[in-house]
């Protein structure tokens, strides 16, 4: 597309062109034909602060990249245009353009507020709200992985579905607050009573699941079960309240219950109903195949 310009735009141009450049947000460099520079807007400086006398006209742009490398101000080694990574945790986007003069215009873009509304947006999609646990569907992926690794290394793992039982009541007397508030400090010891390599998800209302990566056998598995069944059984105190709740913990083991995600959620779901049926608060593993 052809740009527009009046029969003045020129004049025009050449008066009103710092002042444009200055009052742009993204850093731009302007180098002639031997790749030395030639200007340098105030954003530009503003991203290389703690280097920005070094942005003198006449310097070479591999000078300026050394320098930067000498002040550890890069996380990577330059490589060229596209994103560069900086030590501080910056993110910024370097374009190059092509000058008809034979020079190059280079442009330098933020991307770190970017950045962290995408990681931000990724972190809600896969995180429960409320607990700032895996919501199900991360849930799911981890146990795909899971799975796999298991496979090749032939280890066993444990999938444990958990219903709190009373939960509802207490919902229901002292409202939706005071529940989040209860599922919050669940979420909490749930954490406690597992390893960092294991997974603690929010599967959905009241329910929570849990992986237990590389498990012995199903007795160890047992152990961490009734722990969690013990610890929710304690306490919990909800605006100056204490508050009564408990669990009901179903397991399944692969490869000994099932080989597939589905099938050991099943099994873990039904074993956990067969302990609310006789009586709530405890855990049961699944039938042996």
């Amino acid at each position: 597309m052809t740009s527009l310009f009046s029969t003045d735009a020129p004049q025009q141009l050449d008066a009103g062109l710092p002042e444009v450049l200055e009052r742009l947000h993204d850093g731009i460099a302007v180098f002639d034909s031997d790749d030395r520079l030639v200007f340098a807007n105030g954003a530009l400086l503003g991203l290389f602060d703690p280097m920005a006398e070094a942005f003198q006209p006449g310097t070479a742009f591999a000078s300026l990249v050394a320098e930067a490398g000498d002040r550890k101000m890069l996380a990577d080694a330059f490589i060229g245009p596209g994103e560069i990574e900086f030590a501080d945790g910056r993110t910024v986007l370097m374009r190059e353009a092509p000058l008809s003069s034979g020079g190059v215009v280079r442009t330098f873009s933020d991307l770190t507020e970017y950045r962290l509304a995408e990681e931000q947006i990724a972190y809600m999609a896969s995180h429960d709200e409320v607990t700032g646990l895996p919501n199900r569907s991360l849930f799911l992926d981890r146990l795909d992985v899971s799975l796999r690794q298991s496979a090749r290394e032939k280890s066993r793992i444990a999938v444990l579905f958990i219903d709190l039982d009373g939960f509802k009541a207490v919902n229901d007397r002292m409202g939706h607050d005071a529940g989040d508030m209860i599922l919050h400090q669940v979420a909490v010891r749930l954490v406690a009573r597992v390893r960092a390599s294991d997974t603690v998800a929010r599967y959905g209302g009241d329910e929570f699941t849990v992986i237990l990566n590389q498990v012995s056998n199903a007795q160890d598995v047992g152990r961490v079960a009734e722990s969690i069944v013990d610890e929710l059984t304690r306490p919990f105190t909800v605006k100056r309240e204490t508050v009564m709740i408990g669990a009901s913990v179903g397991v399944a083991v692969y490869p000994d219950n099932a080989e597939t995600a589905d099938a050991l959620i099943r099994l873990a779901d039904k074993a956990m109903y067969e302990v609310k049926h006789s009586g709530k608060r405890g855990y049961r593993l699944a039938a042996t195949r």
